[in-house]
């Protein structure tokens, strides 16, 4: 007697790595993790990795790289660094001597990620050597992840479930091993490490959830992902296990900033709960954008038409700005200097008038540009910022 799958019989056979299911024609299933589902023409399947299948399944923001809010290049310098949208280039001791370019980079058609759907790359160039990295110095690449985002991972509890990181990397020259570790809000760590190659290769880690730790269901920073370019000897840690303090790297770690060739490639990072690196989840461009708004805002206040403001004093233009998306705190806020403002086209005020942010809410700010020299206005008046004056932007940061 055969087994009966949606009324269909006959289709499963026992191999000595489990069961095939095969000439299957539909199959419909709540879940299902782990299983291939070669032979089958149709599968209606619930979740995968009993999460969604689509739209949260990627815990990582931007992992395809393709949003660079703050330009086309981030010069990273003896200080950590933002660069593409979500990604912190990172230094661990503030004394490291390497010196980094961060660009984003559109794929050939014959890249393996650009086969798969992904188009755009990090690249990682360095631009000044290391000269050696001393016990407690460490490069990394990495993105810190909001509490609400990956709290159902459940660490802390006897439920604490497993992750799957995946991503696709590729080097210039230097190969050999390269940490990618995990960092959680309960001050405890993990490591595991790839072989690093110089073609594009699909790598995929699982970490088994930390019962001891803790990701809090706030808007602070609960998990930390990292890629890590060096680490000194204090820094490096026994792989594959939970571990109090933080550390990111181990024992074998190539130093991947001791030349100038040495130019690395990351894209398709994706994390996500369960034991399968399931395919990479591509996000329309809006809704990357979006999620990648909630921490950093940048707008070219002369390139679109008028911001309205009104003169606030004789010497003072005051304007408010309303954030295209909710911000996971009140943001703090940078801006360029202006040298026209006009009067909606009646007057044109020439000088040099300086930003300022009087006040910031997650949903928005009111502004305000100081007089410095030049033109001045009369109490009350109608203003804005002319769009042929000189290009300034305005920025607001909520990173973790």
């Amino acid at each position: 007697m055969g087994i009966n799958i949606n009324g269909q019989t006959d289709v499963i056979s026992a191999t000595d790595g489990g069961l095939d299911i095969n000439g299957l024609t539909t199959l419909n299933a709540t879940s299902i993790v782990g299983v291939t589902t070669a032979g089958i023409t149709t599968a209606y399947i619930g979740a995968i990795n009993d999460g969604p299948i689509s739209g949260t399944r990627n815990r990582i923001i931007n992992g395809s790289m393709d949003i660079f809010q703050r330009g086309t290049a981030t010069t990273i310098g003896a200080s950590s660094v933002y660069a593409l949208d979500r990604w912190l280039f990172g230094r661990e001791a503030g004394t490291e001597s390497a010196r980094f370019t961060v660009t984003q980079q559109a794929l050939a058609t014959s890249d393996s990620p650009f086969t798969v759907g992904i188009t755009t790359t990090m690249k990682i160039d360095v631009t000044t050597a290391s000269g050696g990295i001393s016990a407690g110095q460490s490069h990394y690449l990495m993105q810190r992840i909001e509490g609400y985002n990956v709290s159902d991972f459940a660490y802390g509890t006897s439920s604490a479930k497993p992750c799957t990181l995946s991503f696709w990397l590729k080097t210039d020259v230097k190969t050999g091993t390269m940490a990618v570790s995990l960092y959680n809000s309960g001050n405890r760590h993990y490591v595991q490490s790839i072989s690093a190659t110089t073609s594009w290769t699909k790598y995929s880690l699982t970490f088994p959830g930390d019962a001891s730790g803790s990701l809090p269901n706030d808007n602070t920073s609960a998990l930390q992902v990292m890629f890590v370019l060096s680490a000194g000897s204090n820094l490096q840690s026994t792989a594959n296990a939970w571990t109090a303090g933080f550390k990111n790297s181990l024992s074998g770690q190539a130093d991947f900033t001791d030349s100038t060739s040495n130019n690395i490639y990351i894209t398709g990072v994706q994390l996500e709960p369960g034991t399968v690196a399931t395919p990479f989840e591509r996000r329309s461009y809006g809704q990357e954008l979006a999620l990648c708004q909630r921490y950093h805002y940048s707008t070219s206040v002369t390139s679109g038409g008028y911001l309205t403001l009104v003169g606030g004093s004789t010497t003072k233009a005051n304007g408010t700005i309303f954030f295209p998306v909710t911000m996971r705190i009140a943001p703090s806020m940078t801006g360029g200097n202006l040298n026209r403002i006009t009067n909606f086209g009646v007057l044109d005020y020439s000088g040099t008038y300086t930003f300022s942010a009087s006040q910031t809410y997650p949903e928005g700010a009111a502004i305000m540009y100081t007089q410095s020299s030049g033109s001045t206005w009369a109490l009350g008046t109608p203003l804005a910022i002319n769009p042929n004056a000189s290009l300034t932007t305005i920025t607001a940061s909520a990173e973790l």
